[in-house]
């Protein structure tokens, strides 16, 4: 979840809200400050309704949603959108980083662009604020910035939201090892609060991506190019994290919660879907296990002899910002990041956003193509990293990538995208087909049965 992924556009709000954080008054036509300002936020799209607030009064620092008792200088301050995140703050984190400290305070408008469902474990909130600043002429302050807020605090810690706060941290390591990288294409990142305190929840500040592109649709999928691309830039990051292991006390394993989940919300995926083979997901159910999740990602490595490297996890069109040109603009949302196997990432890259017919026939040129960007970037080849390994290597994880596509399926299924469902079909019975090969290829001794045949000759169309 992130930035690139939205709720669907609803009405606007305009106005000036009262000086408590829940207020929240329907916008209008009023004018908006500097000129352009106006056009600029009417030209946005909305995707929830927002809080907006003018010129309000200065006072700076994380505090805690208002409780009776609180100060008249605490009740002035104006809360983003429900949140624990003040637009006073906010203003002085934005000038001090940009070394504009004489800047006047500006108009702003505060967009929620998500909604978290039980599925997003990391439980992040991500708003959009637009600035109308007063000094037009002054062009080193952002148009517009994100929030990625961790989950609320409460005095009863759940499991939930340790795993989510969790996610989050990782999150911020990510950036802020990435951001001392070259040619890594990240959003610049202005200010990271990694720990929640009392005083307030962790947060980053972000460069708003949509001002360079647009978020991939997991309903649309991506093109054969634009995968191209992601491939490219994943095998950036996978040589760049294998050539130093810096980075591996920052970003700690997923942790066994976090496989319980995913397994749970994909078991209620498969038992809510009408229609679907029995027979299919009883074989399928092999796939659905804590144990089955947690190893593989975690000892794929040393079974093929690679070296491990920083896996995103979460390559889904939405948490990628492509330009006209279909070339990645930024790869975002590194909740579900963990030390692994390079073939995950690729594996979902190519099985959650291409339709299966696209899958089917481009694959081996994919594969091939993330390979030799791989060695490019690597600067020598390695025996165990050669081709045969790169498409064993996905073999291994298109099982894994099929279990967590369906945590992009909705409780309705029978409401759901014909593309999405089309795509989750496929992966599930081609996880199969693979599956039933490797095990004839390790015990060729077996006797194949006619339905074994049958897919392995399928499973040599698709994969050779």
């Amino acid at each position: 979840m992130g930035c690139g992924s939205s709720s669907t556009a609803n009405s606007v709000a305009d106005g000036y809200p009262s000086t408590t954080s829940t207020s929240k008054t329907q916008l209008g036509s009023v004018d908006l400050g500097p000129a352009g300002f106006n056009k600029y936020t009417n030209d946005m799209a909305r995707l929830s309704v927002a809080d907006s607030v003018a010129t309000s009064s200065m006072a700076g620092g994380w505090i805690s949603p208002l409780n009776e008792g609180d100060t008249k200088e605490h009740e002035d301050l104006q809360f983003i959108c429900n949140t624990d995140v003040t637009l006073e703050w906010l203003y002085q984190r934005i000038t001090e980083k940009f070394k504009c400290p004489n800047e006047p305070e500006p108009q702003w408008i505060a967009e929620r662009l998500n909604t978290i469902s039980d599925k997003d474990l990391d439980q992040t909130t991500v708003l959009r604020v637009t600035f109308g600043w007063e000094n037009e002429e002054e062009e080193k302050l952002p148009k517009s910035i994100i929030l990625k807020i961790c989950v609320q605090q409460s005095q009863d810690v759940t499991d939930d939201m340790k795993l989510a706060q969790r996610m989050f941290l990782k999150e911020c390591n990510v950036y802020e090892w990435l951001s001392k990288q070259k040619k890594i294409v990240v959003p610049q990142i202005y200010v990271i609060k990694k720990h929640p305190t009392e005083a307030g929840n962790g947060v980053i500040i972000m460069e708003d991506m949509a001002e360079h592109g647009h978020a991939g649709q997991l309903a649309e999928g991506l093109s054969v190019e634009a995968v191209r691309g992601l491939l490219q830039i994943f095998a950036q990051i996978h040589a760049t994290s294998m050539k130093t292991d810096k980075w591996t006390t920052m970003i700690a394993p997923n942790s066994p919660f976090f496989y319980k989940q995913t397994v749970q919300f994909a078991k209620t995926t498969l038992d809510n879907w009408p229609d679907f083979d029995p027979n299919k997901i009883q074989m399928f159910s092999k796939f659905l296990t804590q144990e089955y999740l947690s190893n593989t990602e975690s000892e794929t490595c040393e079974q093929l002899n690679v070296p491990q490297c920083l896996v995103h996890g979460n390559p889904a069109p939405n948490s990628c910002f492509f330009n006209g040109n279909e070339q990645v603009e930024a790869i975002i949302d590194w909740t579900h990041t963990h030390p692994g196997c390079y073939a995950e990432d690729v594996a979902k890259a190519i099985c959650w956003n291409l339709s299966p017919q696209q899958r089917h026939e481009q694959l081996i040129r994919l594969l091939e193509h993330y390979h030799f960007h791989l060695i490019k970037n690597l600067g020598s080849p390695n025996d165990a990293l050669d081709i045969d390994q790169v498409k064993k290597a996905y073999n291994i994880f298109l099982p894994v990538a099929a279990v967590k596509f369906l945590l992009f399926l909705p409780e309705k299924l029978e409401d759901h995208d014909a593309a999405i469902m089309e795509r989750a079909t496929s992966l599930i019975t081609d996880a199969l087909v693979v599956s039933s090969q490797t095990h004839q290829e390790e015990k060729p001794e077996v006797k194949q049965s006619d339905s074994r045949r049958e897919s392995q000759q399928l499973s040599h169309r698709i994969l050779t």
